[in-house]
């Protein structure tokens, strides 16, 4: 059976009809939703559904154009999905999701010529819709680049005792010696707590070398989706009351990520980025989730060396490997070349590097 379906940009459904379908398709997840747009306000919306031959709705997928950030010097633009996949209808049968699929990344590829953009990015995240929709290997047809880091997601249907045993030593001690010295966490009560966390995040940021959020982000998040449960923020405080880290995590659908998360340099021997994320998976276990996301673990090969310590950090949790996945294509097709090219050229000088660096360390 042939499946003919037609592309409806977003503000051409109304938002009550998109957000009831993100509620019922398994393969939704809360960065689908309309109030994670507008909160999130990234870039220009060019998100869309797919319609059938009859006009039901089968398909949604958030999508928006912004100036790529890796090239700072040029203000070129890029599409991104924001972690959010494609999301298909309950119940489809596989005929129609391979038809759907391509016709979802046929109109991608349609609306960043359009809108003069050089490069597409999708991620396909580990919670719903899961790393494969659509199926990688149907991304590789249409040429795009296929990327894979690890990630954790921590199963929270454990007991609690279970869940402390696949912490690692430093870890447990790191929490224990937090809680003796009087460091407490407690969930933001207003805007001025979340301030706090954004300055936090933003001092992280800039001692990454990276460029923070804008300073009314986490406000906007936190406004529009702590009142429905969806975003909560935690706060590390010494005895004293300084707020020392803290920690964005966003809930739906009975599973929890971890989004964001900052600490003040001054006083990172006090454990307090550690201890949070203890307390945020006791808080995700408690209101019932089953899954707590973590995000990108990457190993040291794949990153720069800041990144590869986040994911350390992470790491230090337990919890189940699973791939994340991020899909890349060029729609200049010659600068995908001297992409792989500079990326060969990249590891080649790593690898000649190391022995060197070997041979400085044997002589200390």
């Amino acid at each position: 059976m042939t499946h003919r379906f037609k592309i409806v940009p977003r503000r051409g459904i109304a938002s009550s009809a998109w957000d009831r379908f993100v509620e019922e398709s398994s393969e939704a997840w809360l960065f689908h939703t309309s109030r994670w747009q507008a909160a999130a306000g990234a870039g220009k919306d060019r998100s869309f559904g797919l319609v059938n031959g009859s006009g039901i709705l089968r398909a949604v997928i958030t999508l928006h154009s912004e100036r790529i950030p890796e090239i700072r010097q040029v203000p070129l633009q890029g599409l991104y999905n924001g972690r959010s996949g494609l999301a298909r209808a309950t119940g489809m049968a596989e005929s129609e999701k391979d038809e759907l699929d391509a016709a979802a990344i046929r109109a991608i590829q349609h609306i960043g010529r359009c809108s003069g953009a050089l490069l597409v990015k999708w991620e396909l995240p580990t919670m719903a819709p899961g790393p494969d929709v659509p199926a990688t290997s149907v991304l590789a047809q249409f040429g795009f680049e296929i990327r894979s880091v690890p990630a954790k997601v921590i199963d929270l249907t454990q007991t609690e005792a279970a869940l402390w045993m696949e912490y690692r030593k430093g870890c447990k001690s790191t929490v224990k010696k937090a809680q003796r010295e009087g460091v407490c966490v407690s969930c933001a009560r207003d805007v001025a707590d979340v301030e706090s966390f954004s300055a936090l995040h933003a001092e992280t940021m800039r001692s990454a070398g990276a460029r923070p959020r804008p300073a009314d982000y986490f406000a906007r998040l936190w406004t529009t989706l702590s009142p429905a449960g969806h975003c909560e923020v935690l706060l590390a405080r010494l005895a004293s009351g300084t707020p020392i880290a803290g920690i964005m995590t966003m809930s739906w659908k009975r599973a929890t990520y971890y989004h964001a998360a900052g600490s003040a340099l001054a006083h990172r021997e006090a454990g307090g980025n550690t201890l949070l994320v203890h307390e945020a998976i006791l808080r995700s276990r408690a209101r019932g989730d089953q899954t707590f996301h973590l995000g990108p673990t990457p190993r040291r090969e794949q990153v720069d060396e800041k990144t590869y310590l986040v994911g350390r950090f992470k790491n230090q949790f337990g919890g189940l490997e699973v791939p994340w996945r991020t899909a890349s294509l060029f729609l200049w097709p010659g600068l995908a070349g001297a992409r792989r090219a500079a990326r060969s050229l990249q590891q080649a000088l790593k690898g000649k590097k190391k022995p060197e660096h070997r041979a400085d360390m044997g002589q200390d």
